[in-house]
């Protein structure tokens, strides 16, 4: 049996045979550590109540973060972090016969994530987490609709002090290369996208009777391009840095500490796409007509993925070790930690073990909205 993601409540229920004595009834919990092995042990004892003869007894425990935090210490193997599946069964009490209950809870510690997140005030971390154990379970993120305007751009840039420094390189690395005298991949990528939009009917070349005409879109309707589903300013992009890697993340790790940016992304990449005009150059005595592109605007973005895979032949990515201080306090560390024994360890294979199990987890793609600049460069066809 499963727990529903943030309903929380066990329940043990039985109608007892004609024949019973008793009066009243007691439930046992017990409880078995599923990460790392070991034996079941008795957790807790219900108070005593009065028994339905004629019909259904139903009972339950609420198995939150907190208690399951609880329990979790009292299984903890030496020297290892606390379970992060436990499985959790039940004995009902007769008098002096106890009659083990045939159904039995998994529950694992990543279905407390989002609320964890909530406490430390992590709100986009949350809402992607939310995303994620709310849906079907998804393992390809190009058939499903992408999120648009998943996160402000404006928050991401003041989170991250690596991301603001990295997106002003970028920015100015963009500038360089549209301006050089001497082509380069950068030119090739815009002059390829226009011809792509004229070749899509977005864009029409100017002509000698029509001299003037635009090009680009930041519109955000979802298309299917090479098999992925994305919005129009994502199939019409030109140019992209990526951010990742253990550099980046080490360096934001290092001056920021785990927050919200590492708990909502951490790994992503900034893209670029531009509106403009396309001018018609007349024929002159020193060369043909020509067409002249003059970009107006760049809209900048970051698109992410959010699921938990990993890297093939490589270990789980590690998200930190979690501890529950009380109710309202958690405390995360991202170093190795020599004690772990009051810490929950969390891998990308902690979310994909979830999945397996429950039969929920939605991989998707994201995308900020748009940091839209106004800029004035020019080019040729």
């Amino acid at each position: 049996m499963v727990l529903e993601f943030e309903k929380d409540k066990a329940y043990v229920k039985f109608t007892p045979e004609k024949e019973v004595i008793a009066t009243t009834y007691t439930i046992k919990v017990f409880a078995l550590n599923k990460t790392d092995g070991g034996s079941k042990k008795h957790v807790y004892t219900s108070k005593s109540y009065n028994l339905n003869k004629e019909g259904e007894n139903s009972w339950y425990i609420v198995i939150d973060y907190w208690y399951y935090n609880a329990v979790a210490k009292k299984l903890v193997n030496s020297g290892k972090p606390l379970p992060n599946i436990i499985e959790f069964s039940f004995k009902i009490v007769l008098e002096e016969k106890e009659e083990e209950v045939p159904d039995v809870y998994e529950v694992h510690f990543v279905r407390y994530m989002p609320k964890l997140l909530n406490i430390l005030g992590y709100k986009y971390g949350e809402k992607f987490q939310r995303i994620w154990f709310t849906n079907k379970s998804n393992t390809n993120k190009e058939n499903v609709d992408p999120k648009i305007d998943a996160f402000d751009w404006n928050w991401i840039v003041a989170e991250s002090d690596q991301i603001k420094g990295e997106y002003n390189e970028f920015l100015r690395d963009t500038k360089t290369e549209l301006n050089a005298l001497f082509n380069n991949d950068v030119k090739k990528s815009i002059r390829y996208e226009i011809n792509k939009m004229i070749s899509r009917n977005i864009a029409k070349l100017p002509t000698k009777k029509n001299p003037k005409t635009s090009f680009g879109s930041f519109d955000k309707k979802i298309e299917t391009y090479k098999g992925e589903k994305m919005p129009l300013f994502e199939v019409l992009y030109f140019n992209s840095k990526e951010f990742s890697g253990a550099l980046d993340n080490g360096l934001h790790y290092i001056f920021d500490g785990i927050d919200d940016f590492i708990a909502a992304i951490a790994t992503t990449n900034f893209h670029l796409t531009a509106k403009g005009d396309l001018i018609y150059v007349p024929k002159s005595f020193f060369s043909n007509a020509s067409v002249k592109i003059k970009i107006n605007q760049f809209a900048f973005y970051i698109k992410d993925r959010f699921d938990f895979e990993d890297e093939p032949n490589e270990d789980s990515q590690h998200l930190g070790y979690w501890k529950l201080i009380n109710k309202n306090k958690v405390q995360v560390d991202y170093i190795e930690i020599l004690d772990k024994s009051s810490y929950f360890h969390v891998t990308n294979k902690t979310y994909r073990n979830y999945r397996n199990a429950h039969k929920k987890g939605y991989d998707f793609h994201l995308y900020s909205t748009l940091n839209i600049q106004n800029v004035d460069i020019e080019l040729s066809l």
